[in-house]
């Protein structure tokens, strides 16, 4: 609790803001008052994965994102304002075509307070490096960075591995060990736990599938040591050796190189959240998302 409670205060640290959401249709405005940038906030949350390069310790969570659309949305001198805009806008719909569980989180999850915390999903690899290029502005403009000069960006496939790694050779999962449980039988990051129970034999194709019970009276839960069926806070689980929380699993992340994913989000099975695994994307889903990287150009 304490540590999404940080989360969230960190998360403020780009703006001042209100966030008042409607009870009829969860519409937020936000009331912007003066940018306050706190960048000590931002240095805090990054880790050094070696000489001038940094990762940030969490995907990017919805409230950050919020910041910056609205950040986007209310800059109306700007010449490309509508192009902007139409790039930053999340893609709710991501949750409907997926599980009938989920439909309500097309409503709420990237704008209700509650999943705040939650990494935002249904954004474009365009939409992400709109988001770091507004941030290394924010970043660079204020008197009191750590830093003379930065640039925030997506990391290249071999910078996320590396990252992922911790400094850790050979290594299968970011936690350093070979298998997805702890000695207590707790699962180590946000997965779709196929086991042989999901496994049936089709007899009108005459194949073995697997199937998923997506009830939400059997889902599962964190709670009793499995899993729950959607993403979770981005300081879920444990971090790696450099401090990075949900390197695996939760949300699938974009890379430098568009189409490409790693890490493995939510939906995918233990084998696809390895430090060596990587995913194909076409457009935004509910199980991808991003971290920021961050470039130390001149101290």
């Amino acid at each position: 609790m304490k540590a999404i409670i940080k989360i969230s205060i960190l998360f403020c640290f780009l703006a001042a803001q209100l966030t008042i959401i409607s009870a009829q249709n969860m519409t937020p405005y936000v009331k912007m008052k003066r940018y306050k940038t706190y960048v000590k906030e931002i240095d805090k949350s990054l880790s050094q994965v070696h000489d001038s390069l940094y990762a940030s310790k969490y995907e990017l969570s919805n409230l950050l994102y919020r910041v910056f659309f609205f950040s986007i949305e209310q800059d109306l001198k700007n010449p490309h304002h509508t192009e902007l805009l139409k790039i930053a806008t999340v893609d709710s719909n991501v949750w409907s075509p997926k599980l009938d569980v989920n439909e309500p989180m097309t409503r709420f999850y990237f704008r209700h307070p509650a999943y705040n915390d939650y990494p935002v999903v249904g954004v474009s690899h365009e939409a992400a490096k709109l988001f770091c290029t507004w941030l290394t502005d924010k970043y660079n403009s204020s008197p009191k960075r750590k830093f003379k000069k930065v640039l925030f960006r997506l990391p290249t496939e071999s910078e996320w591995e590396l990252a992922a790694r911790g400094g850790r050779l050979n290594t299968v999962y970011p936690w350093g060990g070979p298998y997805l449980r702890n000695s207590k039988g707790r699962f180590l990051c946000n997965f779709q736990n196929i086991g042989d129970e999901n496994i049936i034999y089709d007899s009108l194709t005459n194949k073995f599938v697997v199937e998923f019970n997506n009830s939400p009276n059997k889902a599962d839960t964190i709670i009793s040591g499995t899993l729950l069926r959607t993403t979770v806070p981005v300081t879920s689980f444990y971090n790696n050796n450099i401090g990075l929380y949900n390197i695996a699993g939760n949300v699938a992340e974009m890379v430098n190189e568009k189409g490409i994913s790693r890490g493995g989000g939510w939906r995918s099975p233990g084998g696809d959240v390895q430090n060596e695994s990587r995913a194909f994307y076409s457009k935004p889903d509910n199980d991808l998302g991003f971290r920021i990287f961050m470039v130390v150009i001149e101290e």
